[in-house]
């Protein structure tokens, strides 16, 4: 009895030294698998980066081109008297900007595989401003149709290649967390001596469960992700493929002289800057969204008169042919015009596209707020549609929940509402849709306005008082 009693105490130390060694192996697996799951996300975020730098960097790319064409073409047309010098003079501006906005993204700071070829691209961009603000076209035409057009499929191409790339990486990192997944529970099924596991079972369970979760979500996540990028890119590629097929058609009109007279000629260019002008919107949409997602966006508030800034706002869509009502005020408040014009802008333009052939601006106000309505009779948007209406890139299947949209018009919307320190509301009454941006009223209100029967928030507080 006593060599048996001897060995017992050997045999728990033994047993003590197992468990401990399972237990600091089993923390070692679970820091490593932490480690692991941290570079993971890095990398995935990583190449989101570069994959929303680069979808900016093709539509601004393309918009910069179409903007090129545009202002060679009005300036050629404008020596022969088919153009309005002050058009011509206008292109060539919305080209400087067009170049500005690539300048933006080449340093933003991301650092991409494109970047030399966006670099390079902006060399004949250059040129070609150069040599039309000298007057010399037939020169910008040569640089427009040989080396700006060969840098610019060499960046396409480039930025493509790109997209490839980095839907390869998060499909690798999806598998490579597979196969760790899979090792990690082969070994804490085999491995784990059969005492270390009946020890530390429930702990070891538990590990299992959260990481069985986190990987579903985490591949849930990467799946989300990769149909958004999917979807925005096509809805991206055709929105802007649409004005611009336009722009070229009504280009080569203009330059192979089927413009008979000189009103045919002025409704031509009309239609071209339009549609400039709508390709310019989208990619304002997608300049800001990426702003509101990295570095954010800085506001200038000081005392608007919001009647100016709506003014401002409803000009370009009535100089395309829009009708667009609008009531009388005098309120001035505390806003940054630049951001608030912005806002109006995009649900004017959603109104157009999506909403009825009546369309109304209406500003009305109470004893601490006040509302600017975008109005429309139009069948207005599905209820089970309406909870997701200020989200990104929202889409009902494989079918846009605004058809002619890329997605970002509202939610762009929203966010600026928000960071003027208001928000953004969708309202259905009285067989109209209203878009009411709510602000805070600081400023003065200098006399009192027109009560418009359009508007929802009149009514509102009508039956409230």
């Amino acid at each position: 009895m006593g060599s048996f009693t001897g060995k017992r105490p050997i045999r728990s130390r033994r047993a003590v030294l197992v468990a401990v060694g399972a237990t600091l192996f089993a923390a070692v697996l679970v820091v490593g698998l932490a480690f692991a799951n941290s570079i993971s996300v890095g990398r995935a975020t990583e190449n989101a980066r570069a994959l929303h730098w680069a979808n900016a960097s093709l539509g601004t790319a393309a918009l910069a081109r179409s903007a090129l064409v545009q202002a060679t073409t009005f300036v050629e047309l404008a020596e022969t008297g088919q153009v309005d010098p002050v058009d011509a003079a206008v292109a060539v501006e919305d080209a400087k900007d067009a170049r500005e906005r690539l300048f933006e993204l080449l340093e933003s700071g991301i650092a991409t595989g494109s970047s030399a070829e966006l670099n390079a691209f902006l060399d004949p961009v250059d040129a070609v401003i150069g040599t039309l603000v000298a007057g010399d076209y037939e020169r910008a035409k040569n640089l427009v149709m040989v080396d700006l057009e060969t840098s610019y499929i060499e960046l396409t191409d480039s930025l493509e290649d790109e997209l490839d790339s980095a839907q390869i990486a998060m499909d690798e990192h999806e598998a490579a967390g597979t196969r760790f997944s899979d090792f990690v529970r082969f070994f804490l099924t085999l491995a784990i001596p059969a005492a270390a596991v009946l020890i530390y079972r429930s702990v070891a369970k538990r590990q299992v469960r959260e990481h069985k979760m986190k990987a579903q979500l985490e591949l849930q996540a990467a799946l989300d992700v990769s149909k958004a990028k999917d979807s925005f890119i096509a809805g991206l590629s055709h929105e802007l493929r649409t004005p611009l097929t336009s722009i070229y058609g009504f280009a080569e009109v203009l330059t192979e002289g089927g413009a008979a007279d000189r009103a045919t000629t002025s409704e031509v260019s009309q239609i071209i800057a339009n549609e400039a002008s709508e390709m310019t919107r989208m990619v304002d949409d997608l300049l800001m969204a990426a702003k509101i997602d990295s570095t954010g966006v800085e506001v200038d508030m000081s005392p608007t008169r919001l009647s100016e800034v709506v003014e401002s706002a409803i000009a370009p869509f009535e100089k395309a042919g829009l009708q667009v009502t609008r009531s009388p005020s005098q309120v001035v408040i505390d806003t940054d015009a630049a951001r608030l014009r912005h806002v109006i802008v995009n649900l004017i333009s959603n109104a157009a596209k999506h909403g009825g052939q009546n369309i109304g601006v209406a500003i009305s106000y109470g004893e601490d707020v006040v509302d600017v309505e975008v109005w429309d009779d139009g069948p207005g948007v599905p209820e089970d549609k309406v909870a997701n209406l200020f989200d990104k890139f929202v889409h009902s299947g494989s079918t846009p929940l605004l058809t002619g949209s890329v997605g970002l018009g509202l939610a762009v919307a929203s966010c600026l509402s928000t960071m003027l320190g208001g928000k953004l509301a969708y309202q259905r009454f009285n067989g109209k849709t209203y878009f009411v941006v709510s602000l805070p009223l600081r400023v003065e209100v200098q006399e009192e306005p027109a009560k418009e029967k359009g508007s929802l928030a009149t009514m509102v507080r009508a039956l409230t008082t």
